[in-house]
């Protein structure tokens, strides 16, 4: 993520702010601003934005400019700076911040603007030993920073045709390579303990390095065969060395260490790996795959839609290409609401694949299409994965799934703005590189700020050259007509499938669901939107999914059941919820691998069973599932 930083308490008068070009959410953009450090001119590729009078720059290139270093923590959101032995911590929309670790209050709270963070400036140039004047007759911003900084290094280099580690879809442009020896790659220890959580690295002399990864110590000696974890020596085939005074370490062993387990990519023509850790990637666990074969099911005879949050599906064109996007902008998919009613639920879900030869920008937008109704934004909360793999439900499906089976959506920086009759504002921005897929699910809720009938209009939009989203207002792309990926709009984003009634002590018994039959109610006709084709969604991506199993148990005894599931189309993955614990199930293989939930009690005469599934893409369904007395 792109940091920036703010200069916060340089007031402009009321024409200044009018005169500049407004970018929403309260924002203006200033050209007029010109920034000095110690005299100097200096210019940034961000623009500089003035909200309520305050003046707002980019934060990483400004302190990277005068030698300081930045660190983004995307969990907690925290923005941290160092310099002349001082560390500056502030999160986003926090009053509070940590100089050297001690709490203080800080007059503007930083925020997010199109998947960047701003911070004051001013708190944070003062608390790193600088300060900053505003000059309101040349429009300019003068910032001093003491003689110890005076100098400014040099232009960092470009790094061409660089090497990529993802770990756990993280994106990390490398200065090092990655090298293989003896079909053995290996990777600086740094790159490990730099980008995951609960790790830390260092040196125990010139030749053993110490690199701790969630309560794991690994000591490694260069050019020895002998590993060190947790003060156990293993003899290993992997061999670390020491380059260009950094220690390269072996990934594969290091993943293979780790307790929750995890995988391992290396694709040498591209010049990426990746690196998934499950612990650090997933919030649930997976159960373990059994092998064997599971009789044919039964289709869910009972099945019905439920709830009022609505499902925009964006999954077609899922490639994009030069063909299907022929303009700089497009439109991806829409959902027109007309209505009087007092609060009105969304659910908006992405899956596209960008073939289009450059990084693009995609968002989701409302346009206010009422003359007289503002609209308040009441709730703004979603998540995204993206990648380059072609293994894309552990990159994104099975993410999307546990987060949202464990209630871990994010609020968006959009939550709470309002958009006023005529206005289109900016919900949730995505950067999509070149060669990456996207996968995205976004809660969201409109309300009238006053009363009257509300109309406006949701869209997933693209723009090829940074032009601003919120001005596009175009029909959806056509679909691919060739490709059976989903696009279109269902009025509810939660089914409830009842199965028959299962007697303690009879046989096995199985339904599927996501069968494309008795439960496809997400069909073509049905969408509410059909400008320019709509696709059905028989494979419920972005619905969640609850079961009911009702159970009879006559014998007057405590008894338990089991329950088994398998794919029945094709390799399935997902998760699913029981007892309030979200579990992940591993790639199965249709017909010969299965999976059985933890073991459920029956207590009392007649139960019901309750499960909540999600399976976000990846998977081919449908899914059977089983219950037996155990």
């Amino acid at each position: 993520m792109t940091l920036i930083i703010a200069t916060s308490l340089l007031l402009f008068n009321e024409d200044t702010v009018f005169a500049n070009q407004s970018v929403g959410n309260g924002l203006y953009i200033s050209n007029n601003v010109s920034v000095e450090v110690n005299g100097e001119k200096v210019t940034f590729k961000d623009p500089t934005l003035n909200k309520n009078g305050h003046l707002f720059l980019p934060m990483r290139n400004f302190f990277e400019l005068i030698g300081t270093s930045v660190n983004w923590n995307q969990k907690t959101k925290t923005a941290s700076a160092e310099r002349n032995e001082k560390r500056v911590d502030v999160t986003v929309n926090s009053k509070s911040a940590n100089v050297n670790g001690k709490k203080v209050a800080i007059d503007v709270p930083p925020f997010l603007y199109k998947d960047k963070t701003y911070v004051p400036i001013r708190f944070l140039s003062e608390n790193l030993g600088g300060n900053v004047k505003w000059n309101q007759q040349a429009q300019k911003v003068e910032i001093s920073i003491n003689e110890e900084q005076t100098t400014l290094p040099e232009t960092p280099t470009v790094i061409e045709n660089p090497y990529y580690l993802l770990i756990n879809n993280k994106r990390i442009v490398m200065t090092d390579p990655i090298i293989t020896r003896q079909d053995r790659t290996y990777i600086p220890a740094e790159y490990l303990y730099e980008n995951l959580e609960n790790a830390s690295g260092k040196w125990l002399s010139k030749d053993q390095f110490e690199l701790q990864i969630s309560g794991l110590i690994f000591v490694f000696t260069n050019g020895s065969k002998i590993i060190q974890v947790n003060d156990e020596l293993i003899i290993t085939a992997e061999q670390p060395f020491i380059q260009s005074e950094k220690m390269y370490v072996p990934v594969k062993f290091i993943v293979n260490s780790m307790g929750e387990g995890g995988n391992l990519r290396y694709l040498s023509e591209q010049k990426e790996m990746y690196i998934y850790l499950y612990q650090s990637m997933f919030t649930s666990k997976f159960l373990e795959k059994s092998f064997g074969s599971t009789k044919v099911p039964q289709s869910t005879p009972s099945a019905k839609i439920t709830g009022n949050r609505s499902l925009l599906v964006s999954d077609n064109p899922e490639t994009l290409t030069t063909s299907d996007i022929p303009k700089s902008t497009a439109t991806l998919s829409e959902q027109n609401v007309h209505t009087d009613k007092a609060l009105n639920e969304h659910r908006i879900y992405g899956w596209h694949y960008n073939t289009l030869g450059k990084n693009t920008e995609l968002g989701i937008t409302v346009e206010n299409t009422s003359t007289t109704t503002s609209l308040k934004v009441t709730k703004s909360e979603g998540l995204f994965k993206s990648s380059s793999n072609s293994w894309i439900n552990y990159d994104i499906g099975l993410p999307i799934a546990d987060q949202v089976l464990n209630n871990q959506l994010q609020q968006a920086e959009s939550e709470g703005i309002t958009i006023a009759p005529g206005e289109t504002k900016m919900i949730q921005l995505y950067q999509l590189y070149n060669s990456y897929i996207i996968g995205f699910l976004h809660d969201l809720d409109i309300q009238p700020v006053n009363t009257g009938e509300s109309s406006y209009t949701i869209r997933t939009v693209l723009a090829k050259n940074n032009e601003e989203l919120t001005t596009i207002h175009s029909s959806p792309v056509p679909i691919n007509s060739l490709a059976a990926h989903p696009r279109g709009v269902w009025p509810s984003s939660s089914i409830v499938s009842e199965f028959p009634t299962y007697t303690i002590g009879d046989a096995q018994v199985g339904y599927s669901i996501s069968n494309g039959k008795t439960d496809h109610f997400l069909t073509k006709e049905s969408s509410l939107e059909q400008l320019n084709g709509s696709v059905g969604n028989s494979g419920h991506f972005g619905i969640n999914y609850t079961v009911e199993i009702p159970v009879d148990n006559p014998t007057g005894q405590v008894k338990n059941v089991k329950i088994k599931l398998s794919g029945r189309g094709g390799l399935y993955s997902g998760a699913i919820k029981l007892n309030g614990q979200v579990h992940l199930i591993p790639t199965l293989k249709p017909g010969t691998e299965y999976i059985e939930l933890p073991s459920y009690t029956i207590n009392e005469s007649h139960e019901i069973i309750t499960l909540e599934l999600m399976h976000s893409g990846g998977s081919n369904l449908p899914l059977a599932i089983y219950i037996e007395t155990k």
